[in-house]
């Protein structure tokens, strides 16, 4: 850009007349694509709005749409664009064909599409993360407006160092979803609930060991909001844990949250999901004889007396359920310090049902037979014992060195009081490339 500027104060003249072509040529794109926006706005705002508060109590009452057909036709009067009977956009005198091969002939794309680049090529990608924690991205040379998902190729150049995605290391998402009762119920779309445990396992397969990523609940990222019949009508930002819940409670559910950690994640693909309901903590609990946990926060006492920070306490019946879901709704991020207690009850699982392993090889294989019928998954059994038994077979047991989680800022929505996350992309992105990459 400094090049650019200094080339324009040479030949100030010369440059006047594509300045104004470049100037015009935004306006107008900017209209067509405003118009687009308010066409798109008023077919999906009612469906999307009234989905978002009937779906789940917990994101409040939708706010009624006084957008009219005929209002909307009128805005796009004012803004001097015509549609005509097929929904298209264009400006009357414009070329819009000719105005965008011209804005591309000069480096300037509305956005940047993956599936123009060879699959079998290596893109390289720079990322740039400025002081108030914007990041900026360039795919082989050209600055984008979008973050790339391009962690599906199986070499990418990510600054200035050489990538080859390792395929020994699996992607299986493992979710923990707010309903009671089995996930193979079917449901109403009004009960559908959010998984309020998002964990990505890296599965190296050639070395037998796993390493967990925790995905903070409310971070916000591109998902897919569906019809009354859970099929798709659109996109959105909008918080990961409620992907589950525009799905049907069943498969529509998994892809829509496996697409969502997708996105998240760079375009990574996911191999595979498991979800489990509530139910499935007391059972898998009460299966190896409790767990015991030092309590590390103050005021858990609410949800159970026994919660007393410093003490241990055996964590048994109802009370692995009562430690790992209580926060304070009332105290902004109280789930992303909740992610504290999962990561502090896995390991501790994890411990006990290794002990529990070496006395009896049957123990693993029985805990999956216990809840088989309260979870839904598009795993094999013998994949999901195998990603179990990797786990307890690893070196040592598992310590909070096996898990990561996203870094980024904490926000609250003062508009819908609701906390959100945005992560920072150049660290979740070290987290790809770390974990399912090598240097090549």
């Amino acid at each position: 850009m400094k090049q650019e500027r200094r080339h324009r104060k040479q030949k100030p003249l010369r440059d006047r007349p594509i300045a104004l072509r470049i100037f015009v040529g935004v306006v107008a794109l900017a209209l067509v694509f405003g118009g687009i926006w308010l066409i798109n706005l008023y077919k999906i705002r009612k469906t999307v709005e009234a989905a978002n508060a009937q779906y789940h109590s917990t994101y409040g009452a939708a706010e009624e749409s006084t957008v009219s057909e005929e209002q909307m036709n009128r805005q796009l009067q004012a803004a001097g664009l015509t549609m005509d009977d097929d929904g298209n956009i264009s400006m009357p005198g414009v070329d819009m064909d000719a105005m965008l091969k011209m804005m591309e002939s000069m480096g300037m794309k509305a956005g940047f599409d993956e599936s123009s680049l060879d699959p079998d090529s290596v893109p390289e990608i720079e990322s740039t993360r400025s002081e108030d924690g914007t990041v900026t991205y360039r795919v082989n040379g050209t600055e984008i407006s979008d973050r790339p998902h391009l962690f599906n190729f199986k070499e990418v150049v990510y600054n200035g160092v050489h990538y080859k995605r390792n395929t020994a290391v699996k992607a299986w998402l493992i979710l923990g979803v707010d309903n009671k009762g089995s996930l193979q119920i079917d449901r109403d779309i009004s009960e559908i609930g959010l998984s309020d445990g998002i964990f990505l396992v890296a599965e190296d397969t050639s070395k037998n060991k796993v390493h967990i990523i925790q995905i903070p609940r409310d971070t916000m990222t591109t998902i897919t909001v569906t019809d009354d019949n859970s099929d798709p009508i659109g996109e959105r930002v909008d918080h990961i844990t409620r992907a589950w819940m525009y799905g049907d409670n069943h498969a529509k559910s998994g892809k829509y949250a496996m697409d969502a950690v997708s996105g998240v994640m760079g375009g990574l693909p996911i191999n595979g999901y498991m979800a489990g309901s509530i139910d499935v903590i007391k059972l898998l609990n009460d299966y190896i004889g409790g767990v015991e946990v030092t309590v590390e926060e103050d005021g858990l006492e609410k949800a159970d007396p026994a919660f007393i920070k410093g003490e241990t306490v055996l964590l048994e019946g109802d009370m692995a359920e009562k430690y790992l879901r209580a926060r304070d709704k009332s105290i902004d991020f109280t789930a992303m310090t909740r992610m504290n207690r999962h990561r502090q009850y896995a390991v501790a699982f994890e411990n006990k049902l290794l002990k529990l392993q070496k006395r009896n090889s049957d123990t693993i294989p029985g805990m999956f037979d216990l809840i088989e019928d309260n979870i839904m998954t598009d795993m094999s059994k013998g994949t999901y014992l195998k990603i179990a038994m990797d786990v307890a077979v690893k070196d040592g047991a598992l310590t909070e060195n096996d898990f990561s989680t996203f870094e980024g800022r904490n926000v609250v929505n003062e508009a819908e009081q609701l906390d959100e996350f945005w992560p920072d992309y150049t660290q979740v992105d070290k987290l790809t490339l770390d974990y399912f990459y090598r240097q090549v």
